[in-house]
């Protein structure tokens, strides 16, 4: 049993639930933590999801399921046992209440924005739980100026408690292009903040698109949305599902461009992940987006259905404005560095 006092843990509970993009910030963030030679322990449940790769992480398995009680009641009593003092890191939404020394990280706040998104367990119980957490952390970190200035207004955190730590996506080599069937694709959770309904509208409605829609992302039982089944069987319309990050990555390649239409976002990793793999974006004009994309994305009303046609063909049809895209991304892209943001963690961890 390791006794430094300047060992870290981590909740890992997020090892329980599918990789998406909150589940997949704890994940990196571990690993280059250890890449930066900080000294960390994961506390996890029993039930870890196969697609992570835990080989080369300090891991302790703590109780069977991770649910709610795991990390309210025995993650904190495990942490007054045997780690008593040290930093308990939680990187994916909430932390133990009855521990006292807590870096909490939260992402956004739609459970109070877009609640329609969710179901109503998961928004009364976040709604409760999160700013009792909040005001009870040493220090809170988010992963945007704008989720930060959300914080501070809607759950009266002041500012200096919390440090903006941004996502990134870990380097990956760029895939060849294939004879591929012109599309434009969106990766999402198919709830309602996403705005894909609009985005299916916007393109069922064109006559002759000359293009396919492909939307990747699968449907939590967390979530609550019927509003997407009309579309389904829809001609052009393609629901690939949840897909493996090797086939992720591809679509990105081979699509003409990528289009995320979303209403509300703390950060938006897969827009970041278009960028690597040379895809010009196309996206709302929400804060977030406009802070993470910089001048690397063509913009529109997320809620003007002619705004988004116009966005689309003028994508699909300019060659040079695809390009145009593409090199502003390939430079806005550098400055999201995972051991960056671990090393931004670390000194948050040093200054409490």
């Amino acid at each position: 049993m390791k006794t430094n006092k300047e060992l870290i843990i981590i909740n890992g509970r997020f090892l329980s639930q599918r990789m998406t993009g909150i589940q997949r910030f704890a994940y990196e963030i571990c690993r280059s933590l250890l890449s930066i030679g900080l000294d960390i322990m994961i506390l996890a449940p029993e039930n870890i999801e196969p697609e992570y790769d835990t080989d080369n992480l300090p891991i302790t398995r703590i109780g069977r399921k991770g649910s709610h009680f795991w990390e309210q009641v025995i993650l904190p009593r495990y942490m007054k046992r045997h780690y008593n003092g040290h930093i308990l890191l939680s990187l994916s939404g909430l932390s133990p209440l009855f521990y006292s020394r807590n870096v909490l990280t939260i992402h956004d706040i739609s459970y109070l924005l877009r609640p329609r998104s969710y179901s109503l367990l998961y928004c009364l119980y976040y709604q409760f739980m999160t700013p009792l957490v909040a005001k009870k952390a040493l220090k809170v970190l988010t992963v945007s100026r704008f989720s930060k200035d959300e914080l501070v207004t809607r759950l009266g955190l002041s500012a200096e408690k919390i440090a903006v730590v941004y996502n990134a996506v870990r380097p990956m080599p760029l895939q060849e292009k294939k004879n591929t069937a012109p599309y434009l694709l969106s990766v999402a959770s198919l709830v309602p903040r996403k705005n894909l309904k609009t985005l299916l509208q916007a393109y069922c409605d064109l006559p002759t698109p000359g293009f396919e829609l492909y939307l990747a992302g699968g449907m939590n039982s967390i979530y609550a949305n019927a509003e997407l089944n009309e579309y389904v069987g829809r001609s052009g319309v393609r629901f690939l599902g949840y897909v493996s990050e090797t086939e992720l990555i591809s679509f990105y390649r081979n699509a003409i461009a990528y289009i995320n239409p979303s209403l509300y976002e703390g950060f938006g990793i897969p827009n970041v992940e278009a960028m690597i793999q040379e895809c010009p974006l196309v996206v709302s004009d929400i804060p977030a987006f406009k802070e993470v994309c910089g001048d690397a994305a063509l913009y529109f009303d997320p809620l003007n259905i002619t705004d988004i046609q116009d966005k689309m063909m003028a994508v699909t049809q300019d060659e040079s404005l695809r390009t145009s895209l593409i090199a502003k991304g390939k430079q806005q892209v550098r400055k999201y560095n995972w051991e960056q943001s671990a090393q931004q963690i670390r000194n948050v961890i040093n200054q409490v």
